[in-house]
């Protein structure tokens, strides 16, 4: 679809709670075939739930499934990931987050060498399970949505090692609540890794600044480094109260 068109469709459900066909149609001047087209693609990421005729955005509760973020934006998932990949140095221990990027991340990481990297994703433990890096899955209770690993062992176990890097994934980063992500069970264990890692870096492509989910995850005093794509509203990053390092490629 007309990502112009996409964003324009969020920008008005942020101001109205729901819209129908026929106003979509009429607003911007097109059949209503190519809206209910455009639609589907967007339902289909993730990014908005349909009803009746009517679409509004998901609950803050509401997590899109992992296969639909996938698909959503991965061009700029792969940038923000090639980039972080090569901040990675030999010899450094990392843990790695669940999500989509994250999961692009990982794949990055299998051109890297003797590094030693923990994660509870299962997700990306089984990508770096091709690679010849030292990998650590910490155990816990299965979150079978996500296939990630909460709950108090895995914080338990957090507890006991240091980390050079964290890289976290996000499902918003707004001025008012900060970083923010939909799962009370893993923002628990992000918050365990902010706790014992160096350097904390918030992997964010360009959809997820401005916007809010259930849970906040942390102090923007916390995050070292926020890495996002170059296209990303430079107005929005301005209202942000984050003292660290913007990256934007």
């Amino acid at each position: 679809m007309n990502n112009g068109r996409e964003k324009a469709i969020l920008d008005m459900l942020h101001q109205k709670s729901s819209l129908s066909v026929e106003q979509l149609a009429e607003h911007f001047k097109i059949a209503e075939v190519t809206v209910r087209r455009d639609l589907a693609e967007m339902v289909q990421k993730g990014l908005i739930i349909r009803k009746r005729g009517w679409i509004s955005l998901p609950g803050l509760g509401i997590e899109p499934l992992f296969n639909q973020r996938m698909k959503a934006n991965a061009e700029l998932k792969h940038t923000i990931a090639a980039y972080t990949a090569d901040q990675v140095c030999e010899g450094e221990v990392i843990a790695l987050d669940v999500g989509t990027t994250i999961a692009e991340l990982a794949k990055e990481l299998l051109r890297k060498k003797n590094v030693t990297v923990f994660t509870y994703s299962f997700q990306a433990a089984g990508i770096l399970a091709q690679s010849n890096l030292n990998l650590y899955l910490v155990g816990g209770n299965l979150r079978k949505t996500e296939m990630s690993l909460v709950g108090s062992i895995t914080r338990d176990t957090i507890s006991k090692f240091h980390f050079d890097r964290f890289f976290m994934g996000v499902a918003g980063i707004s001025p008012d609540h900060g970083p923010t992500d939909f799962s009370l069970e893993e923002v628990e264990v992000k918050r365990a890794f902010v706790e014992r890692s160096r350097h904390v870096t918030a992997l964010a492509d360009s959809t997820k600044i401005g916007a809010t989910s259930l849970v906040k995850i942390c102090e923007f005093s916390d995050i070292d480094e926020i890495v996002t794509n170059d296209g990303v509203d430079k107005s929005l990053i301005k209202q942000i109260p984050f003292s660290g390092r913007w990256v934007f490629v």
